[in-house]
């Protein structure tokens, strides 16, 4: 499945809204039947354009919330600490 250079921005755009890959193809008028394959792709082809789109989307707002939480914990926000202390033990498990 080959995607143009503007469905492969709206898969990231999409992505970095935090929609499943399942509502990505239905909003790109993809076919019913290469919905799955689109799924597919966007979770287990990391050599595709469209993992690559779909991943760096998802990631870029997961980025942006973390950054967010992080700057509210160090001003000293009681509900951003713990999620702070959460992704500095993940980081140090994932490494």
């Amino acid at each position: 499945m080959t995607l143009s250079d503007e469905q492969l921005r709206q898969v990231e755009e999409m992505a970095a809204a935090l929609l499943p890959p399942s509502e990505i193809a239905i909003l790109l008028d993809l076919d019913a039947d290469q919905r799955d394959t689109f799924v597919e792709m966007c979770k287990n082809h990391t050599r595709s354009a469209i993992y690559a789109a779909y991943q760096k989307g998802r990631l870029t707002t997961k980025y942006e919330l973390r950054r967010t939480v992080i700057r509210l914990a160090k001003a000293g926000s009681p509900a951003a600490e713990p999620l702070a202390d959460k992704y500095l033990k993940e980081q140090h498990v994932n490494e």
